[in-house]
């Protein structure tokens, strides 16, 4: 039998540094939760590590952070951490933000992220492997359960959330392709990618 090869996550930014004062303790995940950061959008980090700092600067954090170039951060050692970045679901989920810009919650938006390919791939790299690390479900999830949400589907069952739309989804009436990027975290985990 052939043993399958490992394939290591390549991280742009470790947030660690920037993360560790806003845990406010650990626990078990089995939620990961999709964010738009409605930020700059400028090439390079730049675009990650203001958003890290404005979120650490006010006492939310969150766990992983892709760019338009497909940048990747992560907060190495903070996977279980809890993080303000979702009301209702803070001790149980693993947030990844997404840098984009202009999310309206309009369909129109289907076409602002039909051209952000490398963000996409970036993030189902990071879920594939979140995934794994804590045993998680690649299935979406309306928030309640295990698996892949939005913070728009958190905010449909938990008032605590603030009736965000992050990445609400195209098969619930949205802009966001959450089962696209859920078919490519699919992948990249059978192909045997985890973090380093």
């Amino acid at each position: 039998m052939t043993r399958r090869r490992s394939v290591r996550l390549h991280l742009d930014l470790n947030t660690a540094p920037m993360m560790a004062g806003a845990t406010h303790g650990r626990h078990r995940k089995d939620l990961i939760v999709l964010h738009e950061t409605v930020s700059g959008d400028v090439r390079g980090l730049a675009d990650i590590q203001a958003v890290e700092r404005y979120l650490a600067g006010i006492g939310y954090g969150i766990h992983g952070m892709t760019d338009r170039e497909g940048h990747t951060a992560w907060a190495v050692g903070l996977g279980d951490a809890i993080f303000y970045h979702c009301g209702g679901v803070n001790e149980r989920s693993i947030g990844i933000e997404q840098v984009f810009r202009g999310a309206t919650n309009r369909p129109s938006d289907r076409l602002l992220w039909a051209v952000r390919d490398a963000e996409l791939r970036a993030t189902a790299r990071l879920i594939a492997c979140a995934a794994r690390a804590w045993r998680i479900p690649l299935r979406y999830s309306d928030g309640d359960h295990a698996g892949v949400t939005s913070h728009w589907s958190v905010s449909q069952h938990h008032p605590e959330s603030q009736g965000h739309w992050d990445c609400h989804p195209v098969h619930l009436g949205g802009y966001y392709p959450a089962l696209a990027v859920i078919r490519m975290a699919r992948a990249y985990q059978a192909a045997g990618l985890r973090f380093g």
